[in-house]
């Protein structure tokens, strides 16, 4: 499985498990981190799942790593 859809595949189970189905309607559309959808834990939790099972390396401390986790799009194509 190419390392993007497995990534997409990790962070919709992680949404569908913290939110319900409803919350993948428009999910590009909106701003994770601002609308509430995903707060600092969830961040934390997702890159964390991410690393296990990518074995990529991601540091939630770079502004511009973390400023990835407010799109949809940008977060899957890590």
């Amino acid at each position: 499985m190419p390392k993007n859809e497995l990534i997409k595949k990790i962070v919709d189970d992680f949404l569908i498990k913290k939110e319900g189905k409803s919350v993948l309607k428009r999910i590009d559309k909106k701003n994770l981190i601002s609308e509430g959808i995903i707060d600092s834990l969830d961040v934390f939790t997702l890159a964390s799942k991410i690393e296990k099972k990518t074995k990529i390396k991601i540091n939630i401390a770079d502004s511009k790593i973390f400023k990835k986790f407010q799109k949809y799009k940008t977060l899957i194509n890590l």
